[in-house]
């Protein structure tokens, strides 16, 4: 290879020394003719490599979807990842929300799982417990270990709350009195805690459903439809700074394994008892607390876009201006890649049964029993 090359520059060379010397002749016709010999002994360029995730997803959309209502924590986080993640992404297609609420995300889910293409062109954000619904119910169409997640852009700091003008407004006073609690869905936290907390620690709370999401759940407080939340998460409420400011609230507890940094005085729901059953019932509702703001794909996507996907995500959740903006709207970043996501899903979803079967009948609806 090396030898023809090094033969072919040097005919070209023989053929440029006749050139110019037919052109010192003054013969035209000549010094054509060599030049059309040369330029058919120099080399062709070969094409620039294409590069097939960037042909993909150039002038394409990419819908995300998301599985709760406008203008909660999950919401605002999701229009966040919705505006910076495509400058990341080879191509750079336009990335276009849509919010699907309904069952605590179990119809978002559904739909991305049966009906949305499995070609890299869906992404979703789902409310974490969708994973809990699923190994409480085996009918679920989805099988959420065979999604494809992409990463995590926060943990899911979850909060129980009550309204200044509650009747009750301590854990050990509402174990005296009901309050009532606006939620989202029967599938939600904010409606299975207070219930697996009534059934487990004898707590009073009345949930109400039907709610989209933390905006509207907030909007029943001050409209006096409800004297508090059975859960919010920490994002939305600091978009309500009045509430503090105003001491409107008082926190009952984090759903979560550990205390929250930003509230330890403020008990986790595993500290609420101290029988070990009932701890490790809510220990594994809690965990979702860890799956938090998880950006997941359909299931079959081609693994070289997945792999483009999660290296996409990791690059934003470092990018200093994505940093920035979340600060600006007071949005936690406390990302996990996907890979290591994919690990916390499975083992959400691999909990021994007589857990799993102690969790199914803590958090049935009132009469369900």
């Amino acid at each position: 290879m090396f030898f023809s090359t090094l033969c072919r520059a040097a005919r070209c060379l023989h053929l440029a020394s006749s050139l110019r010397g037919a052109q010192r002749r003054g013969n035209p016709g000549a010094a054509r003719l060599a030049l059309i010999f040369a330029s058919m002994l120099l080399p062709i360029s070969a094409p620039a490599h294409a590069d097939p995730i960037e042909d993909f997803y150039k002038g394409r959309n990419i819908n995300l979807i998301i599985g709760l209502g406008e203008g909660g924590g999950y919401d605002l986080s999701a229009r966040l990842v919705a505006q910076h993640l495509s400058d990341f992404i080879p191509g750079k297609p336009t990335i276009v929300p849509r919010n699907m609420p309904g069952a605590g995300s179990i119809a978002a889910a559904d739909f991305v799982y049966s009906v949305a293409p499995r070609d890299g062109t869906t992404i979703a954000l789902f409310q974490p417990t969708f994973v809990l619904e699923k190994i409480t119910d085996k009918a679920r169409k989805f099988e959420s270990e065979k999604f494809g997640y992409i990463g995590r852009v926060d943990q899911s700091v979850l909060v129980g709350l009550v309204w200044k003008n509650s009747p009750a407004r301590t854990i050990d006073e509402i174990k005296k009195r009901e309050i009532v609690l606006s939620a989202n869905a029967a599938a939600g936290t904010s409606a299975t805690i207070p219930w697996a907390l009534n059934r487990l620690i004898g707590t009073k709370f009345k949930v109400v459903l039907g709610y989209a999401s933390s905006a509207t759940m907030g909007l029943a407080l001050e409209r006096g439809e409800a004297d508090g939340i059975g859960s919010t998460s920490w994002d939305y409420l600091q978009t309500r700074q009045d509430w503090f400011d105003q001491k409107k609230i008082d926190i009952l507890y984090t759903i979560a394994l550990t205390r929250y940094r930003e509230l330890p005085d403020v008990p986790t729901v595993l500290e609420l008892t101290d029988v070990e059953k009932d701890r490790n019932v809510l220990k594994l509702m809690a965990s979702t607390s860890s799956i938090g703001r998880a950006f997941l794909t359909t299931p079959g996507v081609p693994p070289e876009r997945l792999a483009a996907l999660r290296q996409a995500f990791d690059r934003m959740t470092r990018d200093p201006d994505f940093l920035a903006d979340a600060a600006k709207r007071h949005l936690g970043v406390d990302p996990l890649g996907g890979t290591a996501l994919q690990s916390l899903f499975n083992d959400v979803a691999t909990q021994p049964a007589d857990v799993v079967d102690a969790m199914k009948a803590a958090v049935l609806p009132p009469g369900k029993e």
